[in-house]
């Protein structure tokens, strides 16, 4: 990838989220088609596009522009789908007597400038209790008969995948997960804290105020949403503008000290002060409204990752293609064992215990020995 391409993604990116001009002043010469493909592999071209009212007609690619035109039209589209969907989705839920609470998505998609520009993904919805979660996923099973019968939470419980009007679903049983007990077990207290003694945070969506996660562990979430994705394959941009955006808007209502506390005591300081640097340095949001230290020093290390590896790190696990099972899961040994080598500065606890549990788990599963 061209270094020039990546300089001036970053510049437009910055015009977008935050609407100011200033980053656009020295934009010329844009590889527009090299352009195009990196922001759609980065799931961020429909914010890029929100620049374009900025630029001179010089710079403007004119060209190409109902390219860009027909990808937000249809982004636009598939969000107003999204928004639709959660408000019957919950709907349904609620009737049930259970209290979901939306992660992510859609609830991060407001704090943007056009919020039906943000790429659209699932719907995660969370219970802080877990039997209002198993009586969600016995109903989702109903809906979905496919899910029901693969069922692959069974390996890792984390969450029930399910498909309703078109819909992909998330059922989560816990908000994040940690590979290590220890450490799983501090952020089960500190989930279980946050949602006891804050009022409950509300999002609108569509006219509809829909729970979502508290400002200070919406953070603390999604940098471990963050931290895990990177340690097990890769991250986007687009997680990081969710992030940047967040923070400019709930600055005032975080609690910078829990904050702090909480990354210290899940060892998660080093990868939020890099994070920290990637926000401030190259996505615009204002010193002054980043929570916690930020630093250099993994930064360059962390780009790269998210460049190397694409959205979610699909380019990374290319091993996995054209290979038959058991090749995929030795291979994966491999893979995992240098991946979690590389983090190991970054997440100590959590990079052995990944590595760990991953071989542990193919192990069961080359042997059959799985649910």
């Amino acid at each position: 990838m061209k270094t020039q391409t990546i300089k001036d993604l970053f510049n437009l990116l910055k015009t977008a989220l935050w609407q100011d001009k200033q980053y656009v002043k020295n934009i010329a010469d844009v590889d527009w088609n090299c352009l195009y493909d990196l922001a759609k592999e980065q799931c961020v071209l429909a914010l890029i596009a929100d620049s374009f009212r900025f630029l001179t007609p010089k710079q403007y690619d004119s060209k190409g522009s109902m390219k860009w035109a027909c990808y937000v039209i249809k982004q636009e589209r598939e969000n107003r789908i999204m928004n639709v969907s959660v408000g019957k989705v919950f709907g349904l839920l609620k009737e049930m007597g259970l209290s979901p609470i939306l992660m992510k998505g859609q609830a991060f998609a407001a704090n943007y400038p056009f919020p039906l520009h943000r790429q659209c993904g699932d719907i995660d919805v969370y219970f802080k209790k877990h039997n209002d979660c198993y009586k969600a996923v016995a109903w989702a099973k109903t809906k979905d008969k496919t899910a029901a019968i693969s069922d692959d939470n069974k390996r890792d419980n984390q969450h029930f995948c399910f498909t309703l009007n078109r819909n992909i679903i998330e059922l989560h049983y816990h908000l994040c997960l940690f590979e290590n007990r220890t450490l799983q077990k501090r952020l089960q207290r500190i989930i279980d804290e946050e949602f006891d003694n804050n009022e409950p945070c509300f999002v609108d969506i569509e006219g509809e105020q829909t729970e979502t996660v508290p400002p200070t562990l919406s953070v603390l979430h999604q940098i471990i949403h963050i931290s895990k994705h990177l340690l097990a394959a890769g991250i986007g941009l687009r997680q990081l503008c969710d992030l940047a955006l967040y923070l400019d808007k709930y600055h005032s209502v975080i609690d910078k000290e829990k904050l702090n506390a909480y990354l210290n005591e899940l060892q998660l300081v080093n990868v939020t002060e890099s994070i920290g640097y990637i926000l401030v340095n190259k996505l615009g949001l204002k010193a002054d409204l980043l929570p916690f230290k930020m630093n250099k020093q993994y930064a360059d290390f962390l780009l790269n990752e998210v460049f190397k590896g694409g959205n979610f790190g699909r380019k990374n696990v290319t091993y996995r293609e054209g290979k038959n099972r058991l090749q995929r899961k030795i291979l994966s040994v491999f893979y995992f064992y240098k991946r979690c080598r590389r983090y190991k500065n970054l997440m100590p606890m959590e990079a052995k215990s990944f590595f760990l549990n991953k071989i542990s788990l193919n192990i069961k599963l080359i042997t059959k020995h799985h649910y």
